[in-house]
């Protein structure tokens, strides 16, 4: 999946003369964490998080004169070292950098300029949708050999029994070499005929006691 299938965009911006107060303003309007800040070119130039005020604002709070601090230009507290993507980045590659920086949010850019934005919580809707969980219906893992063909196998057992398979995902099974763990979302409220069809043609449907043993 491509990520400009599911970026945010067009993007709300700001400058780095733009105040604190600003950025905060702008947050609590629009409901979103992370803004990213631009130059008069549009050239993205950093990016400032609701975290980054938390962290900041009890170091320049003044007892004196707390409406103060909240004027200063986001240029002191934004992050300049910036991860992004591009449009025609794949959706499963950002990932990896969402989970190796810890990251909330990837602008996305195009030709140097902001053309959208990737955030946490972007990652986990297509996550839920790639799995189909939205979708009415059951899940199913059955633990297979890493070998060509398997899903063609499985997949034939419910072209069998008319069962319309939503998703499949696909996991490294840590336990045992050689082995990977297929997850089927299907479209049936009782998986049960179609559970005791894939033992009967020899595959080991993980039923729930079974599972993380």
């Amino acid at each position: 999946m491509l990520v400009e299938r599911i970026m945010t965009s067009p993007v709300r911006t700001l400058t780095p003369e733009h105040t604190i107060e600003d950025a905060l303003n702008m947050m609590s309007a629009y409901s979103f964490r992370h803004i990213p800040l631009v130059d008069e070119e549009e050239n993205l130039v950093g990016i400032v998080s609701d975290r980054d005020i938390k962290l900041t604002l009890p170091s320049v709070l003044s007892d004196d004169d707390p409406d103060f601090t909240l004027k200063v230009p986001i240029s002191r507290i934004m992050r300049k070292r910036v991860t992004y993507c591009h449009p025609l980045d794949f959706v499963e590659e950002i990932a990896l950098d969402f989970y190796h920086y810890a990251i909330g949010a990837i602008p996305v850019l195009r030709n140097g300029k902001i053309v959208g934005i990737i955030t946490q919580k972007d990652m986990l809707n297509t996550y839920l949708e790639l799995t189909g969980i939205t979708e009415p219906g059951s899940m199913i893992e059955v633990e297979v050999e890493d070998r060509t063909g398997v899903i063609y196998d499985i997949g034939r057992v419910f072209k069998e029994l008319n069962i319309k398979i939503v998703s499949i995902s696909v996991y490294r099974n840590k336990e045992k070499k050689g082995f990977k763990t297929i997850v089927l979302r299907v479209q049936a409220m009782n998986p049960r005929k179609a559970i005791d069809t894939l033992k009967d043609r020899g595959f080991t449907v993980l039923e729930p006691s079974q599972m993380g043993q």
